[in-house]
């Protein structure tokens, strides 16, 4: 990855921020055709369509505008667009078939708020939702963005019917893309994505006048006025469940775009900061009841603007304001829908294409901070697997019609089952180990008990390494604590989140609060370091000598 050239709070030239919002505006733009494909199924007409596509452009940018603002608890403040997600595509179509576009409404404002609930919940689900589960999403996003973006480059994508003139315009935008990235200069390379899709788009727009087709080309344009609303609301309680799941995937997917998104903005980055990410998933959640008051497909976080920001290294969030008013403006333009539309949808696909291997590289590289035990094993092995038997499964129209719409999104499916996984073979796993140790015999055994547990509960690294500092600090102040031939009793207990350890002895007290101090002839320094490595610390003791320090290791 490129050096970071404009952090999360830098303000990039007025040039610069634009270009940057033109690229993910140009990647972000290839996901209009979900919300096509439910304005289909609900019967709507070619005018209708433009209406409906012109409203999600409108909901997009607004989404974008949300998670970009980072204040009052509202929004990561990150460069992070929204998108008409492909999770609730299944759903909606089902919805929209029987209830019309009323119906997608009003089950995208109820999907919207169960998001924004869940995120008031994070601390409650953390243990639900760890780290392996985030990066395995992350990759899995990866790999589907990846495959989508090689389907609409060779024609294969939904509701795609390329010919071989836009087959080849849209391989010269990817091989142009990749060109950039690699030989180009740093100024040109951060652009590679809008240099390709320009390219692309030129290249066609020449072929097409030499072949003499642009009136075939253009037929679909149509100057259509933006109006709202398209229908009312309405909630068919038989849909229910499935835009439910939909919000679930949606808040777990936003879970893994925001870490991803902290990873990126941290070169230093060790565990996820909660609070940035219950303001992601609550902007997240509120994008998608924008979404659905506009009358729209519910809205998600856009892996691909992850990828992107990688591949590049601009990550300021004004880019990401940029986009939304790109967005929002576009949506109001009379006719942009369909001009986008007449852009071979492949030239798109290979800026999604390209975005992608950043975010899989992503994905890789939080699953290696992880000790993976045979459950997790389990647990990640059997999220890819469904996942790829999924994308290739045919013939389930026996099964009931809910189980038909999960088996629709490979995405959602994978990760329902590792949710599901993770939570049942909690059940019974060890948490809790203990062991005896005498101060002489020095900080070493305390090390490898640490080291040993953790790898078995399968703690991250630096989780494991901070309860070892705090063990350190500990173990240099023991000799004076503990009385003579008398053992400390360690006792650890790892709850998915964090490690509590609690330490046992007859002796002299341990005070922990009080101003820090560094002088190193009364332990002050060693307790200093001690609450440094712990998020929290407490001792008490009782008439008898007995002693008690609990300290909780957190890995957010």
């Amino acid at each position: 990855m490129p050096s970071i050239s404009y952090a999360v709070d830098d303000v990039p030239p007025a040039r610069i921020t634009w270009l940057n919002a033109l690229q993910h505006i140009s990647l972000s733009a290839v996901t209009l055709v979900f919300p096509r494909i439910v304005a289909e199924a609900a019967g709507a007409d070619p005018e209708t369509i433009t209406l409906y596509v012109s409203l999600a452009m409108v909901a997009m940018g607004i989404g974008t505008l949300i998670q970009a603002f980072g204040r009052f608890g509202i929004g990561s403040g990150y460069l992070l667009l929204g998108h008409c997600t492909i999770l609730y595509v299944p759903f909606a179509v089902a919805a929209a078939e029987a209830g019309g576009l009323g119906a997608v409404a009003g089950l995208t404002i109820v999907a919207g708020c169960t998001e924004m609930l869940l995120s008031r919940c994070l601390r409650l689900l953390r243990a639900y939702i760890p780290p392996e589960i985030v990066g395995v999403v992350i990759l899995l996003l990866g790999l589907a963005l990846g495959m989508f973006g090689l389907k609409l480059i060779v024609g294969a994508g939904p509701g795609s019917n390329a010919d071989a003139l836009q087959v080849a315009a849209s391989a010269i935008t990817l091989a142009t893309i990749v060109a950039v990235a690699v030989w180009a200069g740093p100024a040109l390379r951060s652009l590679a994505v809008l240099v390709g899709v320009a390219t692309g788009c030129v290249v066609y727009a020449v072929a097409v006048i030499v072949a003499g087709d642009v009136a075939a080309a253009t037929r679909d344009i149509a100057v259509v006025a933006p109006a709202w609303p398209l229908a009312a609301p309405s909630l068919p309680l038989e849909f229910l469940p499935g835009f439910l799941i939909g919000a679930l995937a949606c808040f777990v997917r936003a879970i893994a775009d925001l870490t991803a998104c902290q990873q990126l903005a941290d070169p230093n980055w060790k565990s996820v900061d909660l609070r940035s990410i219950r303001a992601g998933t609550l902007a997240d959640g509120l994008g998608c009841v924008v979404a659905g008051i506009a009358g729209v497909l519910g809205t998600n976080t856009y892996s691909g603007s992850v990828g992107l920001a990688a591949a590049n290294g601009v990550l300021a969030r004004r880019v990401g304001v940029a986009a939304g008013i790109g967005w929002i403006a576009l949506g109001l333009i009379p006719g942009a829908a369909s001009v986008l539309y007449a852009i071979p949808a492949g030239i798109f696909g290979a800026a999604c294409f390209y975005s992608a291997t950043f975010t899989i590289r992503a994905g890789i590289q939080m699953l290696a901070q992880r000790f993976i035990d045979a459950r997790r094993t389990v647990i990640i092995g059997t999220a890819v697997v469904v996942a790829v038997i999924v994308t290739d499964s045919h013939g389930n129209g026996h099964l009931p019609s809910l189980v038909q719409q999960v088996l629709s999104s490979p995405l959602a499916a994978a990760m329902l089952l590792a949710l599901a996984l993770n939570a049942v073979l909690r059940l019974g796993a060890p948490k809790v180990a203990g062991t005896r140790w005498r101060p002489a015999a020095g900080f070493g055994q305390l090390k490898d008990f640490a080291e040993t547990q953790g790898r078995a509960w399968g703690a991250r690294v630096d989780l494991i390494a901070r309860a070892e500092h705090f063990l350190e600090e500990f173990s240099v102040l023991a000799p004076e604590l503990v009385a003579a031939d008398r053992e400390v009793e360690l006792r650890m207990r790892y709850d998915e989140v964090g490690i509590q350890i609690e330490l046992g002895w007859r002796g002299t007290p341990l005070a922990v609060g009080g101003p820090v101090s560094v002088d190193v002839d009364d332990g002050s320094l060693q307790v200093a370091l001690m609450r440094h490595w712990a998020d929290e610390l407490r001792s008490s003791g009782t008439d008898d000598g007995r002693q008690t320090l609990v300290a909780y290791v957190d890995e957010g």
